[in-house]
């Protein structure tokens, strides 16, 4: 048996993706995020001048915010990410956002085969619908460390963790980056 002894820390490494056959998708990024005391707040400058690096390329964003928020003032998305109204919201109730199907309809319909994913928590709904776009659905997940977070260190760290250790070959289908590092090929 492989003895652990501590977390694993992927490097983030260059990522260069085809518009045409890749999408993001933004969790649970909603308008709680305004609240300088959630720790979703601290994404939204970075998020915001990604997401428009992203539109610019025309890789298609579909946002996901927690069902309990459905029909009050947080069931909006994030002001600072300027989502466009061409953008889907989806309202999942699960931590794994591919619950129900309408995201995996979504995607298979744009031709998605790299999923970039971003959003909060690392450990809750990044780690969950992760290990399902990998594992059960076989895209190319890239994870920008600097476009998740969580509510502690260790939190953030276990999920990440995990996801690069997932067995069955999804771990494999895990690429670490940053925001910055991620070019589309135009």
């Amino acid at each position: 048996m492989t003895e652990i002894t501590g977390p694993n820390r992927p490097q983030p490494k260059p990522v260069s993706l085809d518009p045409a056959k890749s999408a993001v998708v933004v969790l649970d990024l909603n308008a709680r995020c305004h609240d300088p005391e959630e720790v979703c707040s601290q994404l939204m400058e970075p998020l915001g001048g990604f997401l428009e690096r992203v539109r610019e390329a025309s890789v298609p964003v579909v946002f996901t915010i927690s069902l309990q928020f459905k029909g009050t003032p947080l069931g909006d998305a994030a002001g600072p990410l300027k989502r466009r109204d061409t953008e889907p919201v989806l309202y999942p109730d699960a931590f794994d956002k591919f619950a129900g199907g309408e995201l995996q309809a979504i995607l298979s319909g744009a031709g998605t085969e790299n999923l970039i994913v971003v959003g909060s928590l690392t450990n809750v709904a990044v780690l969950y619908t992760s290990t399902a776009a990998a594992r059960v659905h076989r895209y190319n997940v890239i994870i920008p460390l600097d476009g998740v977070n969580a509510k502690s260190t260790y939190e953030h760290e276990y999920a990440i963790h995990q996801l690069g250790i997932l067995p069955a070959g999804a771990g494999d289908l895990m690429r670490f980056t940053k925001l910055d590092m991620i070019e589309f090929n135009l």
